[in-house]
């Protein structure tokens, strides 16, 4: 089951700030952690999730810093877990605030639904990560 959500953000702050993602995202819902080595970014979305408990959606991206831009380019898992995410996007200073727009893509390994009843149950699960994952951007906004 894949879900994509692409989101704009407008924040206040600087260049210093654009070119530090970390600390712009990292412990606010829904990104659980969020860690910087180089360009590199690693981090993980959590989310409770009706039926199926707190999931966590490790991501990994990679950071291309520009005047006045940031950019981050997903890193796929090498081996690829049962849940994951990615995370791109792009920001750009514009006056005296940061604008971002960044596509989160879920990734949840989720059972094959043979009969009617399995097949309910993943239209269930796919509802509850889609309602899950707007109300955890949207918590994003100032």
């Amino acid at each position: 089951m894949n879900i994509e959500r692409t989101f704009e953000l407008t924040i206040p702050g600087d260049e210093a700030l654009l070119h530090a993602p970390e600390k712009v995202f990292g412990g606010r819902p829904p990104f659980e952690t969020m860690t910087r080595e180089g360009l590199r970014l690693q981090g993980a979305l959590a989310a409770d999730v009706p039926l199926l408990g707190q999931l966590r959606f490790p991501f990994e991206s990679e950071l291309v810093l520009g005047i006045g831009t940031a950019q981050l380019e997903p890193v796929l898992p090498s081996p690829i877990p049962d849940y994951w995410a990615e995370i791109a996007g792009e920001g750009r200073v514009e006056g005296e605030n940061l604008r971002y727009r960044i596509t989160v893509r879920l990734h949840a390994e989720v059972p094959p639904a043979d009969k009617w009843g399995g097949k309910a149950l993943r239209r269930m699960a796919e509802a509850a990560f889609e309602r899950t994952l707007n109300r955890a951007l949207n918590q994003l906004q100032p």
